[in-house]
């Protein structure tokens, strides 16, 4: 299949002629697939003469390895027949064989389905994570897991909490499941009416779960992230929904009042510029449609209450609105204190139906309107782009909001790993929200624009407007459909009057018509589609991070329309929809973190397990003198307090380097901003004095924008980054290096694991005579628990060094959700209170004194300081909970090399379950080999 229309600036734009060709299926990364709901079972409860197939519920529960809590709700009633059961012959797992994204609500297989379109024949990216040998190699090891995992549960040790059995047991089974966890969060945002929402579910292929409005009204007020779900999860749809705590509603209620009242201030009249005056007459207008909307059962709630003059009663008002606010809170689901609500779902109506509640107005009058107050909603669903590791989020139009939703969704934009800008291809080259979009995340990432409605053309417009050569081909190739559609209705005719062969040359016309209409809409729109990207990128990629600049133009309703096609003839309408492409596109952008975490899984975890099973299948099979034995537990005692300290104790490496980086980061970038804190306020207050020559209409706009404004008299300027430029200057260098630190950092953290398990390994070596096989197998498997260690570090530094990159931003950069703008905010506030005779000198005494006497540059070094350590202590805290279970493991491991005089090992106590699981662990220890061999294969490739 052609590669998506996609433009960008590294290339000269071009749709690429399709060759229609019918692909196989690219195999999924996961496949979790299963035949019928899996409950958690209790084997008590089972009949010793069942033949049924038992299989393990799907929750898993870590517990440490030092948890000493025991269970007798096994019977080994079951042990005998589960045990023959799974470890006689090959049982062969079915995810091979049903499709990943089955579920209960999967509509069923039509006689001729096989003959429509099928998102299996997309092409993929050409990345390593969607090769066909790995996901073989994933697949057979999943395979190979979840039949180890069904065998190990018909061993009655297996279902004792607290047993070594019933923690291999759990970690089986979540390995079994495996789904790489590691995402990359897409951003969509655009104006109300571009068709945000439908380009959401085309990509979703979910034609109605992201609500549109057809009125071009907004319809997204909250944002919405689109996850993907995992296949043991029973219902195919997962809802959750993130409220706000009391200091966001009071910051909400706040900025909604300030809105509302800003055209009715004295200083409004101040407002020289139509244009500005008629946004905020609107912004106004919705603030107080939301007011009203929230607090409708509230008589007192008029213009009168609201607009009072007097700081009192403005107190009074915002105490009166919170008081209502409770009250509202209280009957929203689960109740005032609630922070977060879930609930799941079987069809995508019910879904929206559960959602709607909280992203819009209710239709029932006497229900409260919640969406003002929720911070963020989740929707899981089994859907293939989000099965590669993608999160879409619908994001509310920056301009359909207060300041505070402004921030708060600008914020949550700078976590996203990339933006889609969404525009309507008519529009495109003007649309204001690009440019507002461009303006705020364009220097601090890359940017995507998606322009939809590419299917809306004007077929004699463009002849008439086209050069004489293609006016002329466009012309003929028109006259020829319409002489066309006029022998169609002359066979139609014929077919009505039942002369015989008419059907048959009707439907042959009708099918050359269609092919004919489509051939002419696919030269119009790739010919428009080529010239409305060229325009987008040289207009914009310059004020793009790196120029990196991609066009993406999308039909929406062309998708859909022939979403359902035979197989041939969608292929060729969908791709020029552009939906194929941009969903390929999306499928790559994880496609590197979702790889590392996919090998990881095959060459390190997936070994590691097998050989903590293969220790404790050993287990006290080896007659060892009590001397040695003796001898050999204070050894492994020693080595158990050892890695113990080493690793994940407060006097560990890694909590060291958490310490190290505190303070290097302390050196780097806040030590500087202290020292030259007093330099820096002077240059800021020059900037006030520059600022203060302007014109009063000037000056009061840019107070009214929090200091990021473009005017005809002065352009554009950014105060708040005209007010640090200095340290900007001084500290970008500083962070540079800071990066350098973090890398030599994770540098020294593997070494020093790589010397705890050298330290570990040198003793046993030398008493390997002591119990050769299980000493043997713990040295086997010292490698394979290591690269999970290391794993964890990379994953961890990765995302290190990506949050210390959005702190450098919010505090080099003076965007709305900025550290600088944070502390300038209450300035702007106060100058925008200004009005009448004097107030021009006022505003500007308030911006000088306010830099003059905020400590600034004090403020911001404590910020960042603060936001770093909050940051970095978050990133490590995961880290060691993920070390400590893999030390955990480690531990068990040792403790099963001799176990304590007296006692029978697990292995011991079921002896013909240990001899078959040893025998079966051959098997997979073969296959899941041969599967490492083909990700280590495809890792070390070059690109």
């Amino acid at each position: 299949m052609a590669n998506p229309p996609t433009f960008s600036r590294s290339a000269t734009p071009r749709i690429p002629q399709k060759n229609v060709s019918r692909r196989p299926s690219t195999q999924s990364i996961r496949s979790g697939g299963q035949f019928a709901r899996r409950p958690s079972i209790d084997p008590s409860q089972g009949s010793p003469n069942s033949d049924a197939i038992l299989t393990p519920g799907s929750e898993y529960t870590y517990e440490s390895v030092y948890s000493d809590r025991e269970s007798d709700d096994a019977s080994p009633r079951f042990a005998a027949k589960l045990a023959g059961l799974h470890f006689g012959g090959h049982l062969r797992s079915p995810s091979n064989e049903v499709n990943p994204l089955f579920s209960p609500s999967a509509p069923p297989q039509l006689p001729g389905d096989e003959l429509m379109y099928s998102l299996a024949s997309e092409k993929r990216p050409d990345e390593k994570i969607f090769s066909e040998s790995f996901q073989d190699a994933i697949n057979q090891t999943k395979g190979e897991l979840r039949e180890i995992s069904l065998a190990i549960w018909g061993c009655t040790a297996a279902h004792q909490v607290g047993s070594n059995l019933y923690f291999l047991r759990q970690q089986a089974q979540s390995l079994s499941e495996f789904e790489p966890s590691r995402t990359r969060t897409v951003g969509l945002v655009g104006d109300s009416g571009v068709g945000k929402s439908s380009l959401i579910n085309s990509l979703l292929d979910q034609p109605d779960l992201a609500r549109s409005n057809g009125d071009g009204s907004a319809c997204t007020f909250v944002v919405t992230e689109y996850r993907f779900r995992a296949t043991h999860h029973e219902e195919p749809y997962g809802i959750e929904v993130d409220y706000m705590n009391t200091e966001e509603v009071k910051e909400l209620l706040e900025e909604l009042l300030r809105t509302y009242r800003q055209c009715y201030i004295p200083a409004f009249q101040e407002v020289d510029s139509v244009q500005e005056k008629t946004e905020i007459r609107k912004r106004s207008a919705k603030a107080w449609d939301t007011l009203r909307s929230v607090f409708k059962t509230k008589p007192r709630l008029t213009k009168e209450f609201v607009l009072v003059d007097s700081a009192d009663a403005e107190a009074s008002v915002l105490n009166t609105l919170l008081e209502w606010a409770n009250g509202v809170l209280l009957r929203r689901p689960g109740g005032a204190n609630a922070r977060t609500w879930s609930a799941t779902a079987s069809t995508v109506d019910e879904c929206v139906d559960k959602v709607d509640p909280f992203v819009r107005d209710p239709i029932d009058e006497s229900k409260p309107v919640l969406w003002p107050f929720i911070r963020i909603v989740r929707i899981f669903l089994r859907a293939a782009i989000l099965q590669t590791g993608l999160v879409l989020v619908d994001c509310p139009s920056l301009r359909d909001l207060n300041y505070a939703r402004v921030r708060a969704t600008e914020r949550y934009l700078r976590n996203c790993h990339e933006v889609f800008a969404v525009t309507t291809i008519s529009g495109a080259l003007t649309d204001q929200g690009v440019r507002d979009i461009i303006i705020r995340n364009g220097r601090h990432r890359p940017l995507r624009i998606v322009c939809t409605k590419s299917e809306v053309i004007d077929v004699k417009g463009t002849e008439r407007s086209s050069t004489p050569d293609i006016a002329l081909q466009i012309k003929t190739w028109r006259q020829q459909i319409d002489n066309l559609r006029v022998h169609v209705r002359r066979c139609e005719a014929r077919r009505r009057h039942r002369i015989p062969g008419a059907l048959e040359e009707e439907v042959h016309n009708r099918d050359v018509l269609q092919e004919m209409e489509f051939a002419l809409k696919k030269f119009l729109m790739e010919r428009r589609n080529r010239e409305i990207a060229t325009q987008l990128i040289d207009t914009y990629a310059n004020e793009v991070q790196l120029g990196d600049l991609k066009v993406f133009c999308v039909s929406n309703k062309d998708y859909f329309e022939h979403r359902h096609d035979e197989q041939s003839r969608a292929e060729t309408r969908l791709e020029l929809s552009g939906i194929t492409g941009l969903r390929r596109y999306c499928h790559s952008i994880a496609a590197e973190a979702q790889f590392a975490a996919a090998t990881a899984f095959v060459e390190h975890h997936a070994p590691a397990f097998l050989g903590s099973l293969r220790q404790w299948g050993v287990a006290g099979s080896e007659e060892v003198p009590r001397a040695h034995a003796d001898e050999l537990r204070e050894i492994l005692k020693c080595l158990e307090e050892t890695i113990c300290r080493k690793l994940v104790l407060p006097s560990s490496e890694i909590h060291r380097t958490k310490t190290n980086l505190n303070h290097e980061f302390a050196a780097s970038i806040v030590l500087p901003i202290r020292e030259n804190r007093e330099e820096w306020r002077k240059s800021a207050m020059d900037s006030t004095q520059e600022w203060a020559k302007w014109q009063p209409g000037s000056y009061a706009a840019f107070c009214r924008r929090y200091g990021n404004y473009e005017t005809s008299a002065v352009g554009r300027r950014r105060w708040n980054e005209e007010l640090i430029a200095p340290m900007r200057l001084q500290l970008e260098s500083n962070w540079g290096f800071y990066q350098e630190c973090v890398d030599d950092c994770k540098k020294d953290l593997i070494d020093a694991v790589q010397d705890v398990f050298d330290t570990v390994c040198e003793p046993l070596r030398d008493r390997t005579n002591s119990a050769p096989t299980a000493i043997r197998n713990i040295l086997d498997n010292v490698g394979p628990r290591k690269d999970c260690i290391i794993d964890i570090i990379d994953a961890g530094f990765d995302d290190l060094i990506e949050g210390t990159s959005q702190i450098e931003n919010d505090a080099l950069y003076g965007h709305d959700s900025s550290y600088t703008n944070d502390i300038m905010r209450t300035a702007y506030e106060a100058c925008n209170k200004e009005y009448g005779p004097g107030s021009d000198k006022r505003r500007k005494e308030t911006i000088s004194r306010h830099i003059q006497q905020c400590r600034i540059f004090p403020k911001l070094s404590t910020m960042v300081e603060r936001h770093h350590r909050t940051f970095v202590r978050a990133t490590f805290d995961s880290m060691i909970g993920e070390i400590t279970r893999e030390v955990d493991n480690f531990v068990r491991d040792l403790r099963l090399v001799a176990v304590k005089e007296g006692e029978v090992s697990e292995a011991c106590r079921y002896p013909d379950f240990a001899r078959r699981l040893r025998l079966r662990l051959v098997q997979a220890d073969r296959v899941i080999a041969q599967c490492g061999e083909t990700a280590k294969e495809l890792r070390e490739q070059r690109v």
